[in-house]
């Protein structure tokens, strides 16, 4: 069935007009619940914003950092979030209200792929109330406002691409390595979370034997492998260069303790207690009733191509449960690398997510005429509980939320995340910021300093000693940063007591310069992602090459067959 542009534009601007309404709030008060991490947000995108003002396309440096020593906090951390709240910024728009512009993104992005993609081939009507009812559930706003993770937010649009590319018998990989690389620059996590629970679920709805589902699983693997190349440029840095930062704050202390962060926990609940009740408790509970509903014989029978694709969301939310649950406790324990996702509950929000948007599905499939009373008892209950909590969480907002500082305010103080900073830092750091930076070195070595430049990749002044001297630049040591005295190249060496970058003078006048250069693996990573984008463009040109030779009589019976099941679902379409 098609939809004419006029009410697919209709439809659109009401998602848009939906996603204002959801945020009026906050746009009218600039009140958000209390979340530090908000805070590191705002401060993030707006020393982002200056490395692009000054001409750095992809920023590497958080120069305000650690009370202005920076730290390599954009090496990384992904960086799609960052660029749409500098988009807003350009536009002319403060800190604060291009945070909430970019909190918006993704309630759009995921309004549009839901009405104009997923449920496409239904009724106008159908599909619109579809998407209204995704934007008013309360996953996607309780990740942005209640818990201030506006990147993890922006990448669960592009999971929901991901895992639905995925579902296919015969994944295209040109579509899912582009998938796959918008979820990891938008949240690096996300992504490992999606592979995660893809690969479990296309184990529950592929049979290995079958020579179809193994070239599917072939051409999934090539899709993967396709889209971490093309985020090369970012992942191999991050990866490759953890050894230079301060690992252990992802994982130190109570807060993130892996073993009392479980959905629906029942053994680790008696020792380690409970993390964030809301969301491993009623949250899960919702999540894990709506996708057995979805996959369990109330469901009624998977005869077409719409309600196989429900059906295998809902196997992808129940493997992301189970990931996120006590099951898994024998992964976290073995594989350390799993910990660094600090609380097994995440996966609870792509279940949920994943298992609302089958229910849509499957209402659309009919679902209602055909289900007995007690799934649709238990189809009214789960919307009207999550409905409910969308409610209260906007009713908190108002009595609860606090207004967000303006730049003048939250770029005040000591800050910077303890995860990002520089191995070599030591702790001298903070008597050296006490006693005036690098104005009190030279004050301390009794020497003139002068045409001091800071910028956010880079430092330069001009420096007159009488004797040999040693000075302390304000910059924390990291292998990129390159350093020349007058002009030429001399070895990095960071201080002994305080980490930051140490040079030797000779008596006389010197012009003394740091400037980030590219370390090797950010240049191996770019020629990853160059030989990757290669690899894409050949895919592409390739399917339309056997597009092209399709002999008629086939491309008649493909149409026939692209029709049939576009009637059904639009995602399974041949």
């Amino acid at each position: 069935m098609t939809v004419s542009g006029r009410a697919r534009i209709g439809g659109v601007a009401w998602l848009l007009l939906l996603t204002v309404l959801v945020w009026l709030s906050s746009l009218l008060t600039l009140r958000l619940p209390y979340q530090n991490d908000t805070l590191v947000h705002l401060r993030w995108a707006d020393q982002f914003l200056a490395a692009l003002r000054e001409g750095w396309l992809l920023p590497r440096w958080a120069s305000a950092s650690i009370g202005g020593l920076g730290d390599p906090t954009f090496l990384y951390y992904q960086p799609l979030f960052y660029y749409v709240t500098s988009a807003f910024s350009l536009l002319g728009l403060p800190s604060e209200y291009a945070l909430l512009g970019g909190a918006m993104v993704p309630f759009v992005l995921l309004g549009c792929i839901v009405y104009c993609y997923l449920l496409r081939a239904y009724r106008n009507r159908t599909a619109l109330l579809g998407a209204t009812f995704i934007l008013a559930c309360p996953v996607l706003y309780f990740v942005t406002a209640s818990v201030g993770a506006f990147p993890w937010a922006l990448s669960l649009p592009f999971s929901v691409l991901f895992v639905a590319e995925s579902t296919r018998n015969a994944p295209r990989p040109a579509r899912l390595a582009v998938f796959l690389a918008l979820v990891c620059l938008s949240h690096l996590l996300s992504g490992l979370m999606a592979l995660l629970c893809v690969s479990l679920a296309r184990l529950l709805f592929a049979v290995p034997n079958n020579r179809l589902a193994i070239a599917g699983h072939v051409k999934w693997a090539a899709g993967v492998l396709l889209g971490l190349g093309l985020v090369g440029f970012f992942l191999y840095p991050a990866i490759s260069q953890l050894h230079l930062i301060n690992t252990d704050g992802w994982v130190q202390g109570a807060n993130f303790d892996w073993r009392r962060a479980f959905a629906l926990p029942t053994f680790t609940f008696a020792q380690y207690g409970f993390r964030w009740f809301a969301i491993q408790g009623p949250y899960a509970l919702v999540a894990l009733v709506l996708s057995m509903l979805i996959v369990s014989p109330l469901a009624g029978a998977a005869d077409t191509p719409g309600k196989v694709f429900a059906k295998r969301l809902g196997y992808v939310a129940i493997a992301a449960l189970v990931l996120g649950s006590e099951l898994a406790y024998p992964l976290y324990a073995v594989l350390s690398p799993l910990q660094k996702l600090q609380f097994p509950y995440r996966f609870v929000f792509i279940a949920l997510l994943l298992a609302n948007i089958a229910l849509v599905i499957q209402l659309g499939e009919g679902a209602w005429r055909r289900w007995g009373w007690l799934a649709r008892t238990l189809a009214l209950g789960l919307i009207f509980a999550q409905c409910a909590i969308m409610a209260h969480l906007q009713w908190d907002l108002v009595k609860r939320g606090v207004k967000l500082p303006a730049q003048s305010a939250f770029m005040q103080g000591r800050f910077g995340q303890p995860e990002y900073i520089p191995a070599v830092r030591k702790p001298g750091w903070e008597a050296y910021l006490e006693t005036n930076k690098f104005v009190g070195e030279c004050t301390r070595l009794n020497i003139v300093c002068s045409d001091t430049v800071q910028r956010t990749h880079d430092f330069s002044a001009r420096i007159v000693a009488s004797a040999p001297v040693r000075v302390r630049l304000p910059v924390l040591a990291f292998p990129a940063w390159s350093v020349t005295v007058d002009g030429k190249p001399v070895a990095l060496v960071p201080d002994d007591t305080a980490g930051l970058i140490l040079v030797t003078l000779m008596p006389g006048e010197h012009r003394v310069s740091v400037t980030w250069s590219p370390l090797p693996a950010e240049v191996a990573g770019r020629w990853i992602t160059g030989i990757a984008l290669l690899a894409l463009l050949a895919t592409m040109a390739l399917s339309r090459l056997r597009c092209g030779r399709t002999p008629p009589s086939a491309a008649g019976t493909n149409v026939g067959k692209r029709h049939a099941a576009q009637e059904s679902h639009a995602v399974s379409s041949a």
